[in-house]
Protein backbone atom coordinates (compact mmCIF):
# COMPACT_ATOMS: atom_id res chain seq x y z
CA UNK A 1 0.00 0.00 0.00
CA UNK A 2 2.82 2.39 0.86
CA UNK A 3 4.46 1.77 -2.53
CA UNK A 4 1.13 2.31 -4.28
CA UNK A 5 0.58 5.61 -2.52
CA UNK A 6 4.14 6.72 -3.25
CA UNK A 7 3.51 6.00 -6.93
CA UNK A 8 0.23 7.92 -6.91
CA UNK A 9 1.87 10.87 -5.18
CA UNK A 10 4.69 10.86 -7.71
CA UNK A 11 2.22 11.07 -10.60
CA UNK A 12 0.37 14.08 -9.24
CA UNK A 13 0.61 16.84 -11.83
CA UNK A 14 -1.04 19.76 -10.12
CA UNK A 15 -3.45 21.12 -7.61
CA UNK A 16 -7.12 21.72 -8.30
CA UNK A 17 -9.36 23.55 -5.88
CA UNK A 18 -12.66 21.82 -5.22
CA UNK A 19 -15.58 22.94 -3.16
CA UNK A 20 -17.32 20.39 -0.94
CA UNK A 21 -20.93 19.85 -1.96
CA UNK A 22 -23.72 18.66 0.26
CA UNK A 23 -25.93 17.71 -2.66
CA UNK A 24 -26.13 17.84 -6.40
CA UNK A 25 -26.93 21.17 -7.98
CA UNK A 26 -26.98 20.63 -11.75
CA UNK A 27 -27.30 17.81 -14.24
CA UNK A 28 -26.87 17.41 -17.99
CA UNK A 29 -29.91 16.04 -19.84
CA UNK A 30 -30.10 14.49 -23.33
CA UNK A 31 -32.70 15.07 -26.06
CA UNK A 32 -34.95 12.35 -24.61
CA UNK A 33 -34.97 13.94 -21.16
CA UNK A 34 -32.63 11.36 -19.65
CA UNK A 35 -29.87 12.41 -17.26
CA UNK A 36 -26.39 12.06 -18.76
CA UNK A 37 -24.22 10.35 -16.12
CA UNK A 38 -21.20 12.22 -14.80
CA UNK A 39 -18.09 11.24 -16.73
CA UNK A 40 -19.98 10.22 -19.89
CA UNK A 41 -18.88 10.82 -23.46
CA UNK A 42 -21.64 12.05 -25.78
CA UNK A 43 -21.12 11.81 -29.55
CA UNK A 44 -22.96 13.82 -32.23
CA UNK A 45 -22.68 13.25 -35.99
CA UNK A 46 -25.78 14.95 -37.42
CA UNK A 47 -25.00 17.82 -39.81
CA UNK A 48 -27.59 20.57 -40.30
CA UNK A 49 -27.85 23.87 -42.13
CA UNK A 50 -27.30 26.72 -39.69
CA UNK A 51 -30.24 28.46 -41.36
CA UNK A 52 -32.67 25.84 -42.71
CA UNK A 53 -33.06 26.16 -46.48
CA UNK A 54 -30.01 28.41 -46.82
CA UNK A 55 -26.96 26.15 -47.31
CA UNK A 56 -24.83 29.19 -48.11
CA UNK A 57 -25.10 30.19 -44.43
CA UNK A 58 -22.97 27.20 -43.45
CA UNK A 59 -23.30 23.82 -41.81
CA UNK A 60 -23.32 22.97 -38.13
CA UNK A 61 -23.31 19.95 -35.84
CA UNK A 62 -25.48 20.85 -32.82
CA UNK A 63 -25.18 19.25 -29.39
CA UNK A 64 -28.73 18.43 -28.32
CA UNK A 65 -28.04 18.73 -24.58
CA UNK A 66 -29.76 20.73 -21.86
CA UNK A 67 -28.93 21.68 -18.28
CA UNK A 68 -31.26 21.32 -15.32
CA UNK A 69 -31.01 22.96 -11.90
CA UNK A 70 -32.08 20.37 -9.31
CA UNK A 71 -31.04 22.24 -6.18
CA UNK A 72 -34.50 23.66 -5.50
CA UNK A 73 -33.11 27.22 -5.51
CA UNK A 74 -32.29 29.65 -8.31
CA UNK A 75 -28.59 29.37 -9.13
CA UNK A 76 -25.85 31.25 -10.90
CA UNK A 77 -23.95 28.93 -13.23
CA UNK A 78 -20.65 29.04 -15.12
CA UNK A 79 -19.58 26.57 -17.82
CA UNK A 80 -15.90 25.64 -17.91
CA UNK A 81 -14.63 23.82 -20.98
CA UNK A 82 -11.44 22.44 -22.44
CA UNK A 83 -11.22 21.88 -26.18
CA UNK A 84 -9.15 18.72 -26.58
CA UNK A 85 -8.97 18.72 -30.37
CA UNK A 86 -10.52 20.67 -33.22
CA UNK A 87 -10.28 20.26 -36.98
CA UNK A 88 -12.03 22.07 -39.83
CA UNK A 89 -14.38 24.16 -37.73
CA UNK A 90 -14.95 26.23 -34.61
CA UNK A 91 -17.12 25.67 -31.55
CA UNK A 92 -19.88 28.15 -30.72
CA UNK A 93 -21.23 28.21 -27.17
CA UNK A 94 -24.24 30.33 -26.15
CA UNK A 95 -24.61 29.10 -22.57
CA UNK A 96 -25.47 30.37 -20.05
CA UNK A 97 -25.39 33.97 -21.32
CA UNK A 98 -24.09 35.46 -24.54
CA UNK A 99 -22.38 33.62 -27.39
CA UNK A 100 -18.67 32.93 -27.70
CA UNK A 101 -16.59 31.07 -30.25
CA UNK A 102 -13.97 28.64 -28.97
CA UNK A 103 -11.56 28.63 -31.91
CA UNK A 104 -8.63 26.52 -30.80
CA UNK A 105 -7.48 23.83 -28.40
CA UNK A 106 -7.31 25.03 -24.80
CA UNK A 107 -9.36 26.06 -21.75
CA UNK A 108 -12.39 28.36 -21.80
CA UNK A 109 -14.76 29.83 -19.20
CA UNK A 110 -18.22 31.25 -19.89
CA UNK A 111 -19.84 34.26 -18.34
CA UNK A 112 -22.16 33.62 -15.43
CA UNK A 113 -25.86 33.11 -16.02
CA UNK A 114 -29.06 32.28 -14.19
CA UNK A 115 -30.80 28.92 -13.93
CA UNK A 116 -34.37 28.89 -12.60
CA UNK A 117 -35.28 27.03 -9.41
CA UNK A 118 -38.01 24.94 -11.06
CA UNK A 119 -36.64 21.41 -11.46
CA UNK A 120 -38.73 20.73 -14.56
CA UNK A 121 -37.17 23.62 -16.49
CA UNK A 122 -34.48 22.73 -18.99
CA UNK A 123 -31.99 25.28 -20.30
CA UNK A 124 -30.41 24.36 -23.68
CA UNK A 125 -26.63 24.11 -23.67
CA UNK A 126 -26.67 25.79 -27.10
CA UNK A 127 -23.35 24.39 -28.25
CA UNK A 128 -22.64 23.67 -31.91
CA UNK A 129 -19.62 22.81 -34.00
CA UNK A 130 -19.59 25.16 -36.99
CA UNK A 131 -17.99 23.44 -39.97
CA UNK A 132 -15.47 25.26 -42.11
CA UNK A 133 -16.62 26.11 -45.65
CA UNK A 134 -14.43 23.42 -47.21
CA UNK A 135 -14.82 20.91 -44.36
CA UNK A 136 -14.22 17.24 -45.21
CA UNK A 137 -15.25 14.07 -43.43
CA UNK A 138 -12.24 14.65 -41.19
CA UNK A 139 -13.98 17.56 -39.44
CA UNK A 140 -14.23 16.87 -35.72
CA UNK A 141 -14.07 18.41 -32.28
CA UNK A 142 -13.80 17.04 -28.74
CA UNK A 143 -14.56 19.24 -25.75
CA UNK A 144 -14.77 18.47 -22.04
CA UNK A 145 -17.26 20.63 -20.16
CA UNK A 146 -18.14 21.01 -16.48
CA UNK A 147 -20.83 23.01 -14.68
CA UNK A 148 -20.03 25.15 -11.65
CA UNK A 149 -22.11 27.26 -9.35
CA UNK A 150 -20.90 30.88 -9.40
CA UNK A 151 -20.09 33.26 -6.57
CA UNK A 152 -19.18 36.94 -6.42
CA UNK A 153 -15.54 37.78 -5.77
CA UNK A 154 -15.19 41.54 -5.63
CA UNK A 155 -16.82 42.83 -8.80
CA UNK A 156 -16.45 39.54 -10.68
CA UNK A 157 -18.28 36.24 -10.80
CA UNK A 158 -16.05 33.20 -10.37
CA UNK A 159 -16.52 29.43 -10.22
CA UNK A 160 -17.57 28.00 -6.87
CA UNK A 161 -18.85 24.44 -6.39
CA UNK A 162 -18.09 21.92 -9.17
CA UNK A 163 -20.90 19.98 -10.77
CA UNK A 164 -21.11 17.23 -13.41
CA UNK A 165 -18.54 16.87 -16.15
CA UNK A 166 -18.99 15.27 -19.57
CA UNK A 167 -17.08 15.00 -22.83
CA UNK A 168 -18.79 16.02 -26.08
CA UNK A 169 -17.54 14.68 -29.41
CA UNK A 170 -18.57 16.08 -32.81
CA UNK A 171 -17.58 13.63 -35.55
CA UNK A 172 -19.15 13.35 -39.01
CA UNK A 173 -17.86 9.80 -39.43
CA UNK A 174 -19.12 8.47 -36.08
CA UNK A 175 -21.47 5.51 -36.31
CA UNK A 176 -24.91 5.77 -34.78
CA UNK A 177 -26.72 9.01 -34.08
CA UNK A 178 -26.13 11.06 -30.97
CA UNK A 179 -24.79 8.28 -28.78
CA UNK A 180 -23.90 8.37 -25.09
CA UNK A 181 -21.23 6.08 -23.75
CA UNK A 182 -19.64 5.57 -20.38
CA UNK A 183 -16.81 3.39 -19.20
CA UNK A 184 -18.86 2.26 -16.26
CA UNK A 185 -19.30 4.17 -13.01
CA UNK A 186 -16.49 6.50 -11.98
CA UNK A 187 -15.22 5.96 -8.44
CA UNK A 188 -12.70 7.73 -6.24
CA UNK A 189 -10.06 6.52 -3.78
CA UNK A 190 -8.98 9.25 -1.38
CA UNK A 191 -5.75 9.51 0.64
CA UNK A 192 -4.35 12.14 2.96
CA UNK A 193 -1.00 13.64 1.93
CA UNK A 194 0.56 11.33 4.52
CA UNK A 195 -0.77 8.26 2.72
CA UNK A 196 -3.65 7.39 5.04
CA UNK A 197 -6.65 5.92 3.23
CA UNK A 198 -9.73 8.13 3.69
CA UNK A 199 -12.17 6.30 1.43
CA UNK A 200 -12.19 3.72 -1.36
CA UNK A 201 -14.70 3.17 -4.15
CA UNK A 202 -16.50 6.45 -3.42
CA UNK A 203 -19.13 7.51 -5.95
CA UNK A 204 -18.55 11.21 -5.24
CA UNK A 205 -16.38 13.57 -3.23
CA UNK A 206 -19.29 15.01 -1.31
CA UNK A 207 -18.83 15.29 2.42
CA UNK A 208 -15.03 15.44 2.48
CA UNK A 209 -13.70 17.70 5.20
CA UNK A 210 -11.64 20.73 4.27
CA UNK A 211 -8.02 19.90 3.56
CA UNK A 212 -5.59 18.53 0.98
CA UNK A 213 -5.96 15.03 -0.47
CA UNK A 214 -4.56 12.73 -3.12
CA UNK A 215 -7.57 11.60 -5.16
CA UNK A 216 -7.42 8.66 -7.55
CA UNK A 217 -10.18 8.53 -10.16
CA UNK A 218 -11.08 5.16 -11.72
CA UNK A 219 -13.58 3.50 -14.03
CA UNK A 220 -13.98 -0.18 -14.88
CA UNK A 221 -10.99 0.00 -17.23
CA UNK A 222 -8.61 1.25 -14.59
CA UNK A 223 -7.10 4.45 -13.22
CA UNK A 224 -8.05 7.62 -15.11
CA UNK A 225 -6.09 10.12 -13.05
CA UNK A 226 -4.38 10.74 -9.73
CA UNK A 227 -4.14 14.33 -8.56
CA UNK A 228 -3.71 16.47 -5.51
CA UNK A 229 -6.91 18.31 -4.61
CA UNK A 230 -7.76 20.90 -2.03
CA UNK A 231 -11.23 20.90 -0.49
CA UNK A 232 -11.93 24.37 0.81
Amino acid sequence: MKRLFTFILATVLGTTALMAQNKQTFEFVDAKGKVIPNGSTVTFNKVEESIPGVPEAGLIMPADISVRNISGNAQKVILVGTVKNMKEGVLQVCFPAGCKRWKKVGPYTSEEGDLPAKKTDLTPLEMEFCLAEQATNQANCTVQVQLYTAKKAGDKWVTDKPGPEITIVFDKTATGINTVSTEGPVTYTVYTLQGKLVGKGLSSLQGLAKGAYIIQKKDNKGVLSAEKHIIQ
